[in-house]
């Protein structure tokens, strides 16, 4: 299947809009799908994550999805708030709704075919995505177990964060939007001291609030072509070191270790790795490479669903048990393993999606 992206042409692909983005955002999936390959052979932290996106890599997993934020801020467009539920919806909330129930009802298969309890295994899901949960590493709500949405909180952050920074920019005042905006990214690092565990991944919805508005400002100063004075580099830089030297981010796991520092350090990383993907732009790019990293990143939500099922439903964990020998080989079997399932899935849901489509449409017309 071509991507929507290719049929557009490349030159489309390179103007200053979303699908200029599809490339980094491709190149993003498959560092989160190779990163979190990684982690299965290293320790588990406190927070749930490996030590991959401990430390100083934690700072680099925090920019990456900064800038996975930014970049919907970048294509940001006001609409009236019922319709942008409804577009949101749509392109947000039905794919993790798919994916949620898929999850639960292979949980349920599987505790069928292994004579084994479905609420003991697999049915503190239930509420994890009802309530959109982000207990990483597992927890208890109301004396309930549940679990995290996993890497379903970006969907259900920038679901609530585009909801609310729709609402922030009807306001005409620049200054009063730009006051609401901060106050949503404190009130969201706010939160996460009070509790670690928030229906709707409430605190992620709130700071990414900030991630929109920086990508709004990035596309209406022009910030990442235009030059910017040593003086705000050496800011922006010292702030992502200082968090890289002494800090710790996980984003789903509400933790900030050195505070709103943190906080701004995302923030910078993730301005960081748009201008230098600007740069690496400004030459053409061609070939079969990019232009699968192009459908991925044209299609990032529905992977970051499917990577989401894969990753709770597969065993990958017996993989690395067979490979502890050599687990170089071991990552990489994984990470193209991970690629064939996704990949078929996604596939599946393509060719259901179509058949959907024609039913609708009142035609049966056969592959």
């Amino acid at each position: 299947m071509k991507s929507e992206l290719n049929k557009s042409g490349s030159n489309v692909s390179r103007t200053l809009g979303l699908g200029y983005f599809n490339l980094a955002r491709g190149l993003g999936m498959v560092l989160i799908v190779l990163g979190h390959s990684i982690n299965l052979y290293l320790e588990p932290q406190p927070t749930g994550s490996g030590e991959l996106f401990s430390g100083a890599g934690s700072v680099f997993g925090g920019g990456i999805m900064a800038a996975f934020f930014m970049i919907s801020g970048y294509g940001f467009y006001k609409r009236k708030p019922r319709k942008c539920f409804v577009i949101q919806r749509k392109l947000l909330l039905l794919p993790y709704c798919i994916v949620a129930a898929a999850v639960i009802i292979s949980k349920f298969l599987l505790a069928v075919v292994r004579h084994r309890s479905f609420m003991e295994n697999g049915g503190e899901f239930i509420l994890t995505y009802l309530l959109g949960l982000n207990a990483e590493g597992g927890g208890t709500l109301w004396g309930i177990p549940v679990e995290s949405v996993s890497i379903f909180w970006f969907v259900l952050a920038l679901f609530g964060g585009w909801l609310i920074y729709n609402g922030i920019v009807q306001i005409t005042s620049d200054r009063l939007r730009v006051l609401l905006t901060a106050s949503c990214v404190i009130l969201g690092y706010v939160l996460t001291l009070i509790s670690k565990i928030w229906p709707c991944c409430l605190p992620m919805a709130l700071i990414a609030v900030g991630y929109l508005h920086a990508g709004a400002e990035l596309k209406e100063r022009g910030l990442l072509e235009k030059e910017i004075s040593w003086k705000w580099w050496g800011v922006i830089l010292a702030l992502i070191l200082l968090s890289a030297a002494f800090g710790q981010i996980s984003i789903v796991a509400c933790m900030w270790k050195l505070g709103l520092a943190d906080v701004l350090a995302t923030f910078c990383t993730g301005f960081l790795f748009l201008r230098i993907y600007a740069a690496y732009m400004r030459r053409e790019h061609t070939g079969k490479l990019m232009a699968v990293l192009e459908e991925i990143g044209f299609n990032s939500i529905w992977i970051v669903c499917l990577h989401a099922y894969e990753k709770v439903i597969f065993p990958w964990y017996r993989l690395t048990d067979a490979m502890a020998f050599c687990p170089a080989a071991g990552v990489l079997v994984c990470f193209a393993a991970r690629c064939i399932v996704m990949y078929i899935m996604y596939r599946i849901l393509m060719f259901l999606h179509r058949k959907l489509q024609r039913k609708k449409r009142g035609k049966f017309v056969l592959d």
